[in-house]
């Protein structure tokens, strides 16, 4: 039976497990008595990557079937420091799991910037902090800042994805967030504006969520993890993509407009 490693985010964590990306993500969503029921975001890590930070030979001992013969669901590894620790090569692709239990696998690709006129990106971290944040920095910068160990307070690494904001990525003071959910949109919109004049803050915390209420069907471009300069970038495919090829998980995301 073959072992798994996933890096699992919210919360963050390294476990094996004998269930594929598909059970593993209805495992994480909604078959669990432990956890809290919710969506669920994870990549699958290379085990022949360099693990040396990790106890990954006692961990590999204890993931073996059940005396019925049932897969082992999740032996875990690690469940602090994680995101750090595991190399950016070696995530392999990104899963995204709706509260319902259906997952999308998302390949990896090289990041390249939307060709269009965004002033403003609303990004929500995924690991190891799960602010939601206004930045005037397009997704590598920003990536670049959260991580860099010179300011006064950076991460040693970040998962976050971008998220769709209508008319506030271009004219803040002129724009209703025509099309989304947020119920702070009042909020969003000072923040934005609160940045456009001032020189040396191109970030503001619009929210310090314990736990994210991540809403896939606005999710803007994709999934972004790294360090320093060095940054992974796994694509949603696009709204019409989805609705041909990926149909009951994008339908199943657009169910979380009342979860």
């Amino acid at each position: 039976m073959e072992n798994y490693l996933y890096l699992s985010l919210i919360p963050e964590a390294l476990i094996l497990s004998q269930l594929p990306p598909d059970k593993f993500g209805r495992y994480l969503a909604t078959g669990s008595k432990r956890q809290i029921e919710g969506p669920a975001v994870f990549f699958t890590v290379d085990l022949e990557a360099d693990l040396s930070a990790f106890r990954m030979k006692e961990a590999l001992e204890r993931c073996v079937p059940h005396q019925d013969g049932r897969p082992r669901h999740s032996v875990y590894v690690s469940i602090f420091n994680v995101l750090s620790q595991v190399p950016l090569g070696a995530l392999s692709r990104a899963y995204l799991t709706t509260p319902s239990g259906l997952t999308l696998e998302l390949e990896s690709q090289e990041w390249a910037a939307l060709d269009d006129q965004e002033a403003n990106f609303l990004y929500q971290e995924l690991g190891p902090v799960y602010p939601r944040v206004a930045s005037r920095l397009r997704p590598q910068p920003f990536c670049k800042a959260v991580t860099d160990p010179a300011a006064m307070v950076s991460l040693p690494a970040v998962a976050f994805i971008d998220l769709k904001i209508g008319g506030l990525a271009y004219r803040p003071e002129r724009n209703e967030v025509a099309g989304t959910p947020y119920s702070q949109s009042d909020h969003i919109r000072e923040c934005f504006g609160s940045l456009e004049h001032k020189v040396g803050r191109p970030t503001k915390i619009v929210n310090r969520g314990l736990r994210p209420d991540i809403l896939f069907y606005m999710v803007r471009s994709g999934v972004f993890v790294g360090k320093g300069s060095a940054m992974r970038f796994f694509p949603l495919p696009s709204e019409e993509t989805l609705e041909s090829d990926h149909y009951l998980w994008w339908h199943s995301a657009q169910s979380q407009r009342g979860y």
